[in-house]
């Protein structure tokens, strides 16, 4: 109750800062211009390659979203981005409501353990969000998000072998006064409150202020006592502050904290396959004929994440060369607890999973760039550091809970221990942590050879060390012993060092309505080594396990950017090949209770594929456009067997998860004149073939009906000041597998209709 007064009365101080806005200054615009019933493409700058250009002329794969573009779509949080990138899975994690799980062109992870670094690096304002936890983000108050596809390792080089997600918030504006708030309801209960007021101080500095509040009742029920669940529960705010003191001189401090006491996603048991004792078929149990039911034991199950952070961003402009740096520190607390069975009371034991995690980060960027040779020249180079402590208290365990509504407790990690007697079995709890120091040095030359051909090196030095230390617990902050007189505790340390290069060359062509960039790029990408934090096995914790090797990916791209007929027809195409080593991945090891997650390097990969892009605004406010991923994976070289024999005979033979052969999607939309202001009209279908969420293939892990259809109706006043928002999303109510492990999996959200009303001044 006290969190929900809080974001009232924020919501009213920016109404009333707003009103004040209204009788002192004129309007200003608070979002991105936006062509008026216009029929040219949107011209996005982004700072892809840190420095701005337009996005047509970056010689790489990436697509770019404006603000505008986003709001015109309703798009209010992160994964609503996956139709609108090529080769890009974009979901929440398995159980959690804020984890995010992310596969780029089939590089990405599964498990969102703080042992295994995410292999497609996300970024808000150039500093790295190292977690996937927390990191499914609401999109307040942006500027653009850039998806660059393809390893980043020179530019951006901690852990971007798949790829990297750019979200850009917007900047204060000096001399501005103007904001912007909305409201949206919705189905289940929804209710969602954002504001932003910008704020001038003086002649040389602004403060701009953004707010969230989002509540949601839930779009399921536990049958075991009747109370929703998938619900959610964020408060969220961020305050960034600019000051100019001297011309070439810009200092920006940003602050921002997300509070998130939801509850977890709920999974649905699959359904056993009567011809295969002990298999399971890829469809849910549906209890009482409703697939948003759930007849579930996990009635007291938490999801508690809170993240903030600071950073401080000093760019100073001498001309001929712009010094940059970014200093940020990050801290993240995430408390969970669930079920993984989908058992009901009585049913069976329940698979008990408990978390107890807190992280936090410092980094340091230094950057020089600038031009010369006449401007033929463009550079930038610099020095990354990054500085990181995790610790989780964890506990897996077997529980039978009592009566018929009560069971475990999640508050209480050492309420439901599972434990083999002699001490060489699973245990439960645990403690890992790590401790994370990086440094790396970089540099990218781009030299125009001649006025249509320009040429493009860069190389990144890092050297990355961990300590990875985990002890098993008996009771609170004591360290079990063995009966041999052996402390049950054990630190591992390993360092690894890489080189990254990229080399790309584009060409120019133009004609009279149309222009064209032909590219090509050559680029290697590394993903840090890990360590199976997963790992419960004592004897195999302290006399067996050692580091997991890096990853790497080489990546060969061809492509053309184009845009016809005056900027109304833009397609880009490119076609990739990923030579992909040391895959690492988490699975279940099958016949293990409690279920058993292990981690190993499998071996090496080729992956290719065609990605296309194509946007076509042929006049009367109509735009029409599309996209097209596929991905043929094969591996190449198998270490070491996973243990999926009963699934695929030769385990050569397996298909790398979620890696469709074709993943596309197609828009429409239409704007018109109505009432001085503009009516707009819009809808977005995307699906994907058949593909695999985990390692072994099981036939329940096989995702083989992914559809899903958006549409929009927006209506905005002249000027932008009012804007209607009426949205749906899964608009056929299509409940396709979003993630699945072991015999439960996550149907994805059912079909929901949202109305947003925006205001601003």
């Amino acid at each position: 109750m006290m969190r929900k007064t809080i974001a009232g009365a924020a919501a009213g101080w920016l109404v009333l800062a707003g009103s004040a806005a209204a009788q002192d200054v004129p309007v200003a615009q608070t979002e991105a211009p936006k062509p008026a019933l216009g029929d040219t493409i949107e011209q996005i700058v982004v700072t892809a390659e840190r420095r701005e250009n337009d996005a047509q002329d970056v010689a790489m794969s990436l697509t770019a979203l404006s603000a505008a573009g986003l709001a015109r779509d309703n798009i209010l949080n992160l994964d609503g981005i996956g139709p609108s990138v090529p080769n890009l899975t974009l979901t929440r994690n398995f159980g959690t409501s804020s984890g995010a799980l992310l596969f780029l062109r089939g590089v990405g992870e599964g498990d969102s353990i703080f042992t295994n670094d995410p292999p497609v690096g996300i970024y808000v304002d150039d500093v790295l969000f190292a977690r996937s936890t927390g990191a499914m983000f609401d999109l307040l108050d942006l500027e653009r998000i850039e998806v660059l596809r393809g390893p980043q390792g020179t530019l951006y080089g901690r852990n971007t072998s798949g790829g990297a997600i750019k979200l850009v918030t917007r900047d204060p504006g000096i001399g501005e006064r103007d904001g912007m708030i909305d409201a949206t309801v919705g189905s289940h209960g929804r209710i969602d409150l954002r504001g932003t007021a910008n704020l001038p101080l003086g002649d040389a500095a602004a403060l701009r202020v953004s707010l969230l509040s989002r509540t949601q009742s839930g779009w399921g029920r536990n049958l075991t006592d009747g109370q929703r669940v998938n619900g959610q529960d964020v408060q969220a705010g961020r305050a960034k502050l600019l000051w100019e003191p001297a011309a070439g001189l810009r200092l920006t401090a940003t602050v921002d904290y997300s509070d998130e006491d939801s509850v977890p996603r709920f999974p649905q048991a699959f359904r056993p396959d009567p011809a295969n004792p002990g298999r399971y078929l890829p469809e849910f149990v549906a209890p009482e004929g409703d697939i948003d039911n759930f007849r579930s034991a996990d009635t007291d199950s938490l999801n508690i994440t809170r993240t903030g952070g600071a950073s401080l961003r000093a760019e100073m402009d001498a001309g001929t060369v712009k010094i940059t740096s970014i200093s940020a520190y990050r801290a993240l607390q995430s408390r969970i607890g669930f079920d993984q069975t989908a058992n009901a009371p009585g049913v069976g034991a329940n698979i008990i999973l408990l978390q107890d995690q807190h992280q936090h980060s410092w980094s340091q960027e230094l950057q020089a760039s600038g031009s010369a040779l006449g401007g033929r020249l463009e550079y930038v180079g610099g020095l990354f550091w990054f500085s990181e402590h995790n610790d989780q208290l964890t506990a897996v365990s077997s529980a039978v809970p009592g009566g018929t509504a009560a069971r475990f407790a999640t508050h209480d990690f050492f309420a439901a221990p599972s434990r083999a007697a002699s001490g060489t079995g699973n245990w439960s709890p645990y403690q890992p942590q790590l401790d994370t120091r990086s440094i790396s040095a970089f540099g990218s030359l781009t030299f125009a050879a001649t006025p249509r051909l320009s040429l493009t090196a860069g190389l990144r030095w890092t050297h990355e060390s961990k300590d990875y230390a985990v002890r098993f617990l008996s009771a609170p902050g004591v360290t079990y012993v063995l009966p041999d007189g052996q402390v049950a505790a054990r630190t591992i340390k390993a360092d690894w060092r890489d080189v990254s290069p990229r080399f790309a060359a584009s060409y120019t062509l133009d004609g009279k309505g149309w222009n064209a960039m032909l590219f090509a790029s050559h680029a290697k990408g590394f993903r840090s080594g890990s360590f199976d934090g997963r790992a419960r096995n004592i004897d195999f914790v302290l006399n067996r396990q050692g580091p997991i090797a890096p990853e790497q990916v080489w990546s060969s791209e061809a492509g053309v950017k184009s845009e016809w007929f005056g900027r109304r027809l833009r397609v880009n195409a490119s076609y990739f090949i990923n030579r992909y080593s040391n895959i690492a991945f988490s699975a279940a090891r099958a016949g293990s209770i409690p279920p058993e997650i292990f981690r190993q390097n499998v071996g090496d990969a080729r992956i290719e594929g065609l990605e296309l892009e194509a946007t076509l605004r042929p006049g009367g406010g109509f735009e029409i456009g599309g996209t097209l991923g596929t991905l043929n994976d094969r591996l190449t070289r198998l270490a070491s067997s996973p243990g999926c024999t009963a699934f695929v005979p030769d385990e050569r033979n397996l298909d790398l998860r979620f890696t469709p052969d074709v993943r596309y999607s197609a828009h429409a939309s239409v704007e018109r004149a109505l009432l001085g202001g503009t009516l707009r009209l819009g809808g977005r279908y995307s699906a994907a073939s058949p593909y695999n969420i985990a390692l072994c293939n099981e036939p329940q892990h096989r995702v083989d009906n992914e559809e899903a259809v958006s549409a929009t109706i927006g209506f905005e006043t002249g000027g932008g000041a009012w804007g209607l928002v009426l949205s749906a999303t899964n608009l056929t109510d299509r409940r396709y597998n979003g993630g699945s492990v072991g015999t439960i999996g996550y149907p994805v959200a059912p079909r929901q209709i949202d109305l947003t009303l925006r205001h601003r001044f």
